[in-house]
């Protein structure tokens, strides 16, 4: 199974992707969720968008599943998955009479036969590729099949209302999957691991007040806990001016049977996380992240911890105004994993250079998707009694 992206709002952060209009309208829910400890929710008004953009472009899933909830019925129907506006951009409506209709860009696909639930929990996949078959599917159930002729290239990781039609609607949304090959069963487990220790420390990664002990303690925080002024559990930090290019801080994770592995189950991806920034603006401040152990997969190299969300000096990771730290994700790995129920993954951070300014990270994390063991059937075939061969006298 190719998967190419994924997120459980696991690290509870509205920041995992980019919000529709803003990020007022989402919250992180964790007593509503479908698994693990979160979900985003989703409150889009009457003629509002309310909506979240988790990748775009060139990280598009042709194929995803996600956990899908809503609180009532709009009165109209409102879009609820996908990016439309060109022929092939795939989006799902759900209706008023909560049934879920299929379209591509503007042209009907197909309507479900049933009607939804309020209040329930559903796990929908939807095709994003060209060609004949099914594109939509409820409870692993085909859904909705037809015939699109162009591949949407931008709206599969787009979860909510990104359009504005005249009905309110709450939504939540859990353990998004994209893949390029197929559908997930609805039996995919998803987890979170952070940093529970540590493994191993080059002597320029400190804490954020310059300890040199327990700094897994300050990257395993949920949501993150990055501040302007540092603490001993804020966030990790390299001053800079090593003398090679090596210093590298280790944290062993969560093991996998703490996060819910069984002995038997196969993992079939992983994905890491980190969340870095800077103490100035002032020049470049590399930083490097990778799997290290129990699989080791490659994260980015050598970049700038001011791309992507901004330069300059970090704020408070909660504060409501823009606070330049960053969030990145590495690749999904996706082959070599089989079982490691056994095994405690670990996950490195490195400073690839020699400049002496401070680079700051707040969080590390690895999630993790696996499909439970199922028992296989017991045979119902009865076995031939045999009885002896009788001797006439």
């Amino acid at each position: 199974m190719a998967v190419v992206w994924i997120c459980g709002f696991e690290m509870q952060s509205k920041r995992e992707g980019a919000p529709y209009p803003a990020a007022a309208n989402l919250s992180i829910d964790t007593t509503i969720k479908r698994s693990g400890n979160a979900s985003i929710k989703v409150i889009a008004p009457s003629g509002t968008q309310g909506a979240i953009e988790l990748y775009s472009g060139a990280n598009s899933g042709k194929y995803v599943n996600f956990g899908f909830r809503f609180e009532a019925a709009p009165s109209v129907a409102r879009q609820i998955h996908g990016y439309a506006g060109y022929a092939g951009w795939i989006t799902v409506r759900l209706n008023a009479d909560l049934t879920l209709s299929v379209y591509d860009n503007t042209t009907l696909i197909g309507t479900t036969s049933f009607a939804l639930t309020a209040g329930t929990w559903y796990w929908l996949g939807v095709r994003h590729t060209s060609g004949t078959g099914v594109f939509l599917q409820v409870d692993d159930v085909d859904a909705v099949s037809g015939t699109v002729s162009t591949d949407d290239s931008i709206g599969s990781g787009v979860l909510g209302c990104q359009y504005t039609e005249a009905s309110a609607l709450t939504l939540w949304f859990d353990d998004f999957i994209a893949s390029t090959d197929g559908f997930l069963p609805g039996t995919t487990k998803m987890a979170l691991l952070v940093p529970a220790s540590d493994g191993s420390r080059s002597t320029l990664w400190t804490n954020g007040t310059g300890g040199t002990t327990n700094l897994y303690d300050a990257v395993n925080n949920i949501p993150p806990a990055g501040l302007a002024t540092e603490t001993a559990t804020s966030q990790i930090e390299h001053a800079g001016g090593a003398a090679g290019t090596l210093d590298t801080y280790v944290a062993v994770m969560t093991s996998y049977a703490t996060a819910g592995l069984g002995a038997s189950d196969t993992v079939i991806a992983v994905q890491g996380l980190i969340v870095w920034g800077e103490d100035v603006s002032t020049g470049t401040k590399l930083l490097s992240y990778y799997g290290n152990a129990a699989p080791t997969w490659t994260g980015e190299s050598s970049i700038d911890v001011s791309t992507g969300d901004g330069s300059g000096a970090t704020l408070n990771y909660l504060s409501a105004t823009p606070d330049n730290w960053n969030e990145r994700h590495s690749a999904v790995k996706t082959t070599g994993l089989g079982s490691l129920y056994g095994s405690s993954a670990e996950m490195a951070v490195n400073r690839p250079e020699t400049a002496s300014r401070v680079a700051s990270v707040c969080f590390m994390g690895m999630y993790v998707v696996w499909t439970p063991y199922v028992e296989p059937p017991v045979s119902m075939v009865v076995p031939r009694r045999v009885y002896p061969q009788l001797i006439p006298h």
